[in-house]
């Protein structure tokens, strides 16, 4: 037996618990791997691990991780209440669909941000608005995912989160008239939310901007004020029941997606907003790069020559089309031989 297997061999029967000599950051990081129930179990371990769960950098409450919806409230109460109050959290993790109220949703996240929280995920059927939110230094990150927004909600997120950079809506409704206009922003996401009233994006660092599939009347969504931008993205996706809803691109959108640099717009045919606000859209003065799909493909292909003559700086032009569409380029291209 080799040096180096014989001394694992007298550590694995020595009876030393070397895994609980390891400094407090590294136990964290092997807790950090176990379901939140799971972690506070570890304090039955030994005397060593009783308490060391109440300072982990981060707090997941999951509805998953519990059969009956008022443990999990009990448990997400208790798990704030007793965790160690000066130990800063890196993430919060809040996963609650159809189990918790808003008013204690609203708790617990005001919780994470009292406590210096960097990331914060909230996946919750809840109506958040302003009483949700509270001043913070340090959160860079959000994630929300079927949660319905207040107007409050993004004044709070816009003033009083002075750091924030990462802000990622997915299945989301916004009930009002919102604005996201924080100065810190970079990268923005908007994810099949559902816009009821209208949305003004005015963030003046902003760098990346997706906008996918979104459920909204014709302009309701504006983009101004945007000279950062470096890459942005909009997908439509035709759906029979909320096309009406989806014919929302216009001048007001295409205004301040004009310093980008890279591109996609993908729209299915025919997508006459879209034509239209082309007519009166600022040129592309940075664009080099630009991906177009379906809607470009209109009779005379006037959308793709009036970007095209609007683009003057532009590099690279692909298309993604659907069947039909490749079949038409098709046979235009034959012809043309």
């Amino acid at each position: 037996m080799s040096t180096r297997s014989s001394k694992r061999a007298r550590g694995a029967s020595d009876g030393v618990d070397r895994l609980s000599s390891l400094p407090n950051d590294l136990l964290h990081r092997v807790m950090s791997f176990l379901p939140m129930p799971e972690v506070v179990r570890t304090s039955l371990l030994s005397p060593r691990w009783r308490y060391l769960w109440v300072s982990t950098p981060y707090i997941r409450i999951d509805h998953q991780d519990f059969m009956d919806d008022s443990k999990l409230k009990n448990f997400g109460n208790r798990l704030l209440l007793l965790r160690d109050g000066a130990t800063s959290l890196d993430e919060a993790r809040i996963s609650a669909h159809n189990v918790v109220d808003g008013t204690t949703c609203c708790e617990w996240i005001r919780h994470a941000i009292m406590h210096k929280v960097r990331l914060l995920h909230v996946s919750a059927y809840a109506r958040l608005d302003s009483t949700a939110m509270f001043p913070s230094q340090h959160l860079k990150i959000v994630r929300l995912k079927s949660n319905l927004l207040k107007h409050g909600f993004f004044r709070q997120l816009n003033c009083d989160c002075s750091v924030l950079e990462h802000l990622e809506l997915e299945g989301c409704g916004l009930s009002d008239v919102n604005e996201i206009s924080s100065r810190s922003l970079k990268v923005l996401h908007i994810i099949r939310c559902h816009i009821v009233k209208g949305l003004v994006i005015c963030a003046s660092n902003l760098t990346h901007l997706s906008i996918v599939e979104p459920r909204c009347r014709s302009g309701a969504i504006v983009t101004r004020d945007l000279p950062s931008l470096v890459t942005a993205s909009v997908s439509l996706r035709f759906d029979e029941f909320h096309y009406k809803e989806n014919t929302m691109l216009g001048h007001g959108l295409l205004d301040g997606l004009s310093h980008a640099t890279t591109l996609q717009l993908h729209a299915p045919l025919p997508e006459l907003a879209l034509e239209r606000g082309l007519r009166t859209c600022p040129v592309f003065s940075n664009l080099t790069s630009l991906v177009l799909g379906d809607w470009c493909m209109a009779a005379d292909f006037y959308p793709l020559r009036h970007i095209l003559h609007r683009s003057p700086k532009l590099k690279e032009l692909s298309f993604n089309l659907e069947m039909e569409e490749c079949r038409k380029c098709k046979e235009l291209e034959s012809n043309i031989n």
